[in-house]
Parts: C-alpha cells; sequence; structure tokens
C-alpha cells in the first residue's frame, strides 16, 4: 500500500510538472509506519558502518606505529594479501561463535583480529590509490605489471587502472565470501570482517561498474588476435558474474537500471531512483528513498515495473537472468548454511542506502524551477584531474553517457571557462567531499555548503544568496515538505545521524 502511495505521488507530479501544485504528503498510520521501519533500517546502516569505520580507523592508526605508511607503499598489493591471509587466520583463531571475554587469550585475538583489519584497510587504499594527473595515471600503470600488459591490450589503455580495484576487491573478498559461506567457519570474526571488506570496496567498485556498463572495461584493442580476445572476455566475465557475486551485486542489475532506467528519465518523475519528491535535508526521506532501493535491490520492484511498462522485453530478460543467478547461488548456500544465505541477503538488502548517498549528493540539489534539465538537477565534483576516474564529473556524463570518462575533463574545462562558470554547481571534492554534503544537509547546514560551491553568475562572496539557492534546491518538488512535530522530530534525528555518518575515509 505504501509502495502504491509512492507511485501515486510519483505519477501525479508526473502529470502535472508545470502545475506548481504539491501533492499532500501522505501522512496515514501505514505511511508513518513505513517512515519508522526505513529510519531504523537506514539508521542501522549508518551507525554500523561508522561504527565499522572508527575501529578500523583506530586499529590502522595504531598499527601505524608498526609498519608505517612509507613501509607498506613500496609492495602495498603484497602487504594486502599478507594482511588478508592474516585476518582470514584470525577470524579462525577462537572455538566458539564468540570469543570468550573472560579468556584474557582470545581477548587478546580480538585485538589482533581489529589490528590486521586496519591493516587490510591501509594497504588496500595505499594499492587503489590514484595519482591526480593523467600523466601520473598512466605513469603508475606503467610501473605495474598486470596493469601495464592490459594497457597495451585494452581499446583504451587507461582503462588499465581498474585493474587494482578489482584485484584489491578480489583478494578482499574471495576468502571472506568463503569463510562466510562454509558452515563451520562462520562466526563473529567472520562476520565483521565480511561486513568490514564489503564496505571498504564499495565506492572504488562503484567508480570501476559505472565505467564498465558504459564502455566495458575489458573492451580489446582494435587488431587484436584471437587468444588476446579470449583473454580479455574472460576476465569480463569474472568481473560481471563470478565478482558480482563476490561483492553482493545482482549480474546485470546496475547496467540495466543505469543505463535504461536512469539516463532515459535523467532523474524525473519516472526514475526509479529519482530523488525530486524527497527532501534532501530530512533523514526521515532519506530513509524512504532508502528503503525504496533496498526493496528494488532484492526484488527487481521497481525495476522490473518500470521496464514492463516501457516494453523494454530485453532489458527485462537480463534482469531476470541476474536475479536467477544470484537467487540460484543464495539458495545453494542455503542448503548447507541458511545463516550465510540471510546474511548474504541482508547484505545486499542494506545496500539501499549506500545507493541513496550516491544518488542525493549526485541529483541532491535540483533546481525547482527547471528541474528536468541536466545542469540544473546534477552535481559536478573537482578535485583530481580525472574527476575520481571520470565519476565526479556528473554533469558531463550525463550529456553524452557514452562518452569515455578520460574525456570528460576537457569537457568539464570548457564548461567551467564559459561566461559566468559552468552552469551547474560545482562543489570543491578537496575541501567538502561527497560525505560531508550529505551531513551539511542533515543539519540544514547551507552555509557550509556555499563555502565550497561554485554557481553560475552568483559570486562567492554573495553567501546570503548562495545560502537562498541551496535551500531552495533541496526541498521536495511536487510533494509538501513535512511539517508540525513530525518535522520537528525528523530534524533532531537527520542531526544525530549527520553526527554519526563519517564524513571521510581515510585509514
Amino acid at each position: 500500500m505504501a509502495n502504491g502511495l509512492y507511485q501515486s505521488n510519483i505519477a501525479e507530479f508526473a502529470l502535472q510538472p508545470q502545475s506548481g501544485g504539491n501533492v499532500e504528503r501522505e501522512s496515514s498510520f501505514l505511511g508513518g509506519l513505513l517512515t519508522a521501519l526505513a529510519s531504523v533500517l537506514s539508521g542501522y546502516f549508518i551507525l554500523a558502518a561508522g561504527m565499522l569505520y572508527w575501529l578500523v580507523a583506530g586499529a590502522g592508526a595504531l598499527g601505524a606505529w608498526i609498519f608505517p605508511r612509507s613501509i607498506i607503499k613500496r609492495h602495498p598489493c603484497a602487504w594486502l594479501i599478507a594482511a588478508s591471509g592474516l585476518t582470514t587466520a584470525l577470524t579462525q583463531s577462537v572455538p566458539g561463535f564468540f570469543p570468550d571475554y573472560s579468556n584474557p587469550r582470545e581477548v587478546l585475538l580480538e585485538v589482533s583480529f581489529w589490528l590486521s583489519l586496519g591493516l587490510v584497510a591501509r594497504a588496500y587504499l595505499l594499492y587503489t590509490e590514484c595519482a591526480d594527473t593523467f600523466d601520473g595515471l598512466n605513469t603508475s600503470i606503467a610501473q605495474r605489471p598486470l596493469e601495464r600488459w592490459l594497457a597495451n591490450v585494452l581499446h583504451h589503455p587507461v582503462d588499465a587502472v581498474f585493474t587494482r580495484v578489482w584485484v584489491a576487491n578480489s583478494v578482499l573478498m574471495a576468502p571472506m565470501t568463503l569463510l562466510l559461506i562454509l558452515p563451520y567457519t562462520i562466526n563473529y570474526f567472520v562476520i565483521m570482517a565480511y561486513a568490514t571488506t564489503l564496505l571498504l570496496g564499495q565506492f572504488p567498485q562503484e567508480v570501476v561498474e559505472h565505467q564498465n556498463i558504459h564502455t566495458r572495461v575489458f573492451a580489446p584493442k582494435i587488431g587484436s588476435g584471437p587468444r588476446i580476445k579470449m583473454l580479455l572476455n574472460v576476465l569480463q566475465f569474472y568481473f560481471e558474474y563470478i565478482f558480482a557475486l563476490l561483492t553482493s551485486r545482482v549480474p546485470g542489475f546496475y547496467r540495466v537500471q543505469h543505463v535504461y532506467v536512469h539516463h532515459a528519465e535523467d532523474n524525473g518523475p519516472l526514475d526509479t531512483q529519482s530523488t525530486l519528491p524527497y527532501d534532501r535535508t530530512s533523514f526521515f526521506d532519506f530513509s524512504r528513498h532508502a528503503f525504496w532501493q533496498s526493496i528494488d535491490l532484492v526484488t527487481g520492484y521497481l525495476l522490473i515495473g518500470y521496464l514492463v511498462k516501457k516494453g523494454k522485453k530485453r532489458q527485462l530478460r537480463e534482469v531476470i537472468k541476474g536475479f536467477a543467478i544470484w537467487y540460484g547461488f543464495v539458495l545453494a548456500v542455503a542448503i548447507f548454511n541458511p545463516a550465510a544465505a540471510i546474511y548474504l541477503f541482508i547484505s545486499r538488502f542494506l545496500g539501499g542506502p549506500f545507493i541513496t548517498l550516491i544518488t542525493f549528493y549526485q541529483h541532491g540539489l535540483v533546481d525547482p524551477d527547471d528541474p528536468h534539465e541536466v545542469h540544473c538537477h546534477t552535481t559536478d565534483f573537482v578535485d583530481a584531474e580525472h574527476g575520481n576516474l571520470g565519476f565526479d564529473y556528473h554533469v558531463e556524463h550525463h550529456q553524452k553517457p557514452a562518452r569515455h570518462w578520460s574525456h570528460y575533463y576537457e569537457e568539464y574545462l570548457r564548461a567551467a571557462g564559459m561566461d559566468g562558470g559552468h552552469k551547474a554547481i560545482v562543489m570543491q571534492k578537496e575541501q567538502f567531499g561527497p560525505l560531508a554534503l550529505m551531513a551539511a544537509l542533515w543539519r540544514n547546514d547551507f552555509l557550509a555548503i556555499a563555502r565550497h560551491a561554485h554557481i553560475r553568475n552568483i559570486p562567492q562572496d554573495n553567501r546570503e544568496e548562495l545560502i537562498r539557492i541551496i535551500g531552495e534546491r533541496t526541498r521536495p518538488i511536487g510533494i509538501t515538505a513535512r511539517s508540525g512535530t513530525s518535522a520537528n522530530i525528523d530534524r533532531a534525528i537527520s542531526r544525530l545521524m549527520a553526527i554519526a555518518l563519517p564524513t571521510s575515509f581515510a585509514v
């Protein structure tokens, strides 16, 4: 029933986008129950992710006294493999499911376990680290044998930089997934290690998969021989199917949703990830958006409904095939380890808040006067020359989704050099990243955003106008804003969640 109300609100908005009229915010008992449930789930995700981050960050800081950054940076892949192996061994060091905290030996083993995870995180971040410039990327590729070989056989040589992410995530997830699904190895340590490594690899994995669905990462150079094509096809299959299962992804789901829904609808009312009817300063609205993303991740309800409505039969078959593979994997695990199967299901379901975080920071500042124009609903983040391997030049990506990510920078420079500057809101990521933006939205701290935002034709010292525009761009479109007691509770919880949310990730 609640989803029907959500869809009807979107549909009504779609029918009258120019009317200026708002749909009344649904306030039934079921609607309130849905908001409460969604907020508990998102709150759990934020608090659990924050707890894991601070545990691992603290352990990493302590470990830096023993293994300085300079030592790990010399051979980060070797350190990652060694640290992952150590963590794997430590997960099996206690006889019970939980450590016996009355036993000093098992307490020491848990301390060692977290220290090893801290080392894993530090080695992972150093191994997947990318230079800020294209020259730096190409130099680093030339220094790594596997990447150097791939650069010689790929259609886009710079795509070899993605190798470090899928290699690192494989090193992280393969042993943790095996320990999770085997009935005699799963325990508290394994669950913590699996959750930590899954979270650690999510943002880098998102970047690689995003580029792969638009311009295949393993596309062979024109004129490549059959052997090279076969090897690259094997890597492509591994990445899109086996690797997807290791990282809690349904094969083909992201590609179809992103290419055939998100880009087709461009954050409009029919986009299954649209931000338009949500208050982007509200944790309650964040949670409702995340809840429907979670439902979609494990059922395809919104995605499949869209594909059926639009008559996209080929894409529909691809999504159903992907779910068949994923559920086949989960059910196979359930035969001999039901607890692990449930955990795999929950891990994917709790990916909803992660999707909403990305969606809100890329499409959370929407101009109500022209919400369908790409510059008016999409934000660019500027830091490294390549824009986080293309992921942060999101306006340039939406303008021409099939354009290779290495060309976004020149397009950004051209747009930024126009009279008045870039048409979209541009954030200085080095000073104010996506997670910091989300926390500022939950605090209603428009001044913090204005300090680091460029808006066309608005002088940087005109803070009052910048604050007004940013505040206006966070409001729900087509839905009335929350008011009264509900709004007061929402503001209080939103501020608490802003405190709990880590605003950067550095170990």
